[in-house]
This record gives structure tokens, sequence and C-alpha cells, in this order.
């Protein structure tokens, strides 16, 4: 994975744009979705102001995801046009990523094993860490 060539550099720039366009076209999550009339105040009653406060949570936490994930594009970017020999390569261990990981996630930074042990709770639904590799 490390060291790419032109025609996988040109691969990837590609893809990274094109999730960034998505991302960016997406726009972000309502922060107030069940709202249905834009000069109402509050909610009609708790189970309505309940599913609100739900609502408005995973609203902000899909647009942090989203401004996240922006970033880290923006910062493969950057590395593919600066740095290329760099990209690919694992930012704890220094070991290559694999080809399927970063045909999954081509912003990713750290190889599989790096990313669980700085964040175990991630992927606990994989059966193996090898399953993205």
């Amino acid at each position: 994975a490390g060291a790419v060539n032109e025609q996988d550099r040109a691969r990837f720039v590609t893809k990274l744009q094109a999730l960034r366009t998505e991302i960016q076209t997406t726009g972000p999550a309502k922060i107030e979705p069940n709202r249905t009339d834009a000069a109402s105040v509050g909610v009609a009653d708790e189970d309505a102001q309940a599913l609100s406060e739900m609502l408005q949570t995973l609203a902000s936490q899909q647009n942090r995801k989203q401004a996240e994930v922006l970033k880290q594009i923006d910062r493969a970017l950057h590395k593919l046009d600066q740095d290329p020999a760099d990209y690919g390569l694992c930012e704890d261990c220094g070991d290559d990523i694999p080809a399927k990981r970063l045909a999954f996630m081509p912003y990713a930074t750290l190889c599989i094993d790096c990313q669980s042990s700085k964040d175990p709770q991630r992927g606990q639904s994989r059966k193996h860490t090898t399953d993205y590799r």
C-alpha cells in the first residue's frame, strides 16, 4: 500500500474527492428533524419531547462524524499531493495499511491493529480483525 504509483494515486484522489462531494451534497442533518411547523416552540407532550431530544442528539452526532470524515479526507488528499510515499502507511507502526482497508476507507491513517488499540469499542460487530485486511 505504501509508496503508491501514479495510477493508484489518481484512483485514490478520485475516490476521496467523490466521497467529499457526496458528504457535502448530503449536507448536515437537521437538528430538529421532527419539527413540522417552523413557528412552533416546544413539543406537545413528554413522549414527543423525548423523541425530539433523541433525534437532536443523533443529528448532532451525525454532523460531527461528517465533519471528522471530511477532515480525514482532506488530510488524505493533502498527503497524496504533498507526500504520496507516506500514503497507505500506518501513522503509528509504519506498516502498510492493507489494500482492502484503503479500498473501503481511503482516508484511513491507521492499520486495523493500531486502530483497534486506540478505539477498542469500535468494530465490536466484527468477528475477526482480519475482516478488513
